[in-house]
């Protein structure tokens, strides 16, 4: 069965591509390029996240329509944030309009991350999204944390499926009598999305929505997970970090900590490259970083990756890693990147891939989300690099 995935963002895009790469790559599309048939799975980012709402679901209709026949079969997941970042609501309509499919079943849990939903209640770290810092990010969409009435806002009804239905073996009862609304599901587990994954698999006429954690579930019923995938030997890294999260700037203070060589990104300024490029041809590391200047995000992402380039056009490393969907998407126009070709997830909410330049993969690429991530992790992983 052909997958077709839709994302809100490009690190969305391939955190959940990844966990398809059981049968082969998963192609990334952007920038208004669609899959052709020879790819069974499939990925299209939107870049819509940031958007009001009536932006965000005319750029979904587009892509929507775009792909045309290619939605009419298979399975069709909509890719959303673990924390409804975003105009789920509005994209969900859109989808459910082109598509033709009878309803949607969501659910943004993420349980390995912290995600849940219980009692309809989404909970980051167990505290309702709206009380974490999530709450704080100009892309949550309410002063609460209850799914239903969140996803009410596209201007569909919403019917909770509780954990008890969940578990209790009603699930198949609950999409039978769902027709033009959205089913709004709790998770506690992954052996929660499991069941969901697996009911919504054997009804084709359902539309699927959900974080990392529904992806890789869905991927399991469908037969298309992988196991996990090494990264490349050598530990040349560029290291990109646009994200300003604070679990994200942790990360890169813990690289700085360790004596990465770095250099900080600032507004107005051209940053001097130079050490970054002795140290990636030297062979190690080298740590690109945004500045705490209060631009707009699509300006601090531009800033980086022509930074970046710059980097890349007088050394090759053994790996890219960006932090940020908006940096890994301006990165990628920045080097006329006409695809992502995924070939799996070193672990949880991290994606490896190569970028293809007209036809012709170029760099091995890992992309991590902002918000996801021990302090230690970017560090654990160079640790880990032959």
């Amino acid at each position: 069965m052909p997958a077709t995935i839709i994302a809100d963002d490009l690190t969305g895009a391939c955190d959940a591509g990844a966990l398809f790469c059981g049968r082969g790559r998963v192609g990334v599309f952007f920038d208004d390029r669609a899959p052709g048939p020879e790819w069974e799975v499939a990925v299209v980012d939107s870049e819509s996240r940031a958007l009001p709402a009536a932006e965000a679901a005319r750029a979904v209709s587009e892509i929507a329509q775009r792909l045309g026949p290619r939605l009419r079969r298979g399975l069709v997941f909509k890719k959303i944030d673990s924390t409804l970042r975003g105009a789920v609501g509005a994209e969900l309509d859109v989808l459910l309009n082109v598509t033709g499919r009878r309803a949607a079943l969501v659910c943004p849990a993420f349980p390995a991350q912290g995600r849940t939903v219980v009692d309809g209640i989404l909970r980051v770290g167990g505290v309702p999204a709206h009380e974490s810092p999530i709450g704080r990010d100009p892309d949550y969409p309410t002063p609460f944390s209850d799914v239903a009435d969140i996803l009410r806002r596209g201007g569909r009804p919403v019917r909770r499926v509780a954990l008890r239905e969940v578990r209790g073996g009603a699930l198949p009862h609950a999409l039978e009598g769902a027709t033009g609304g959205v089913l709004a599901a709790d998770a506690e587990t992954d052996a929660d999305l499991d069941a969901l994954a697996a009911a919504a698999a054997a009804d084709a006429s359902m539309l699927l929505a959900g974080s990392a954690g529904l992806a890789r579930a869905t991927a399991a019923a469908l037969a298309y997970a992988g196991g996990t995938v090494p990264l490349p030997e050598g530990r040349a890294w560029l290291i990109v970090a646009g994200s300003r999260h604070p679990a994200s700037r942790s990360q890169t203070q813990a690289l700085r900590a360790a004596g990465m060589t770095s250099v900080i990104v600032e507004s107005g300024a051209t940053p001097d490259v130079a050490p970054l490029i002795a140290a990636l041809r030297s062979g190690g590391p080298a740590l690109l970083e945004s500045g705490d200047t209060p631009d707009d995000r699509s300006a601090v992402a531009a800033r980086l990756a022509r930074s970046a380039a710059t980097v890349l056009s007088a050394a090759r490393p053994d790996l890219v890693a960006v932090t940020g969907g908006d940096t890994a998407r301006a990165l990628l126009r920045a080097l006329g990147a006409t695809r992502l070709e995924l070939v799996g997830a070193p672990s949880s909410g991290l994606a490896l891939g190569d970028i293809v330049v007209n036809g012709m993969s170029t760099l091995p690429l890992l992309t991590k989300a902002g918000g996801f991530g021990a302090p230690d992790l970017l560090l654990a992983l160079l640790k880990g690099a032959r």
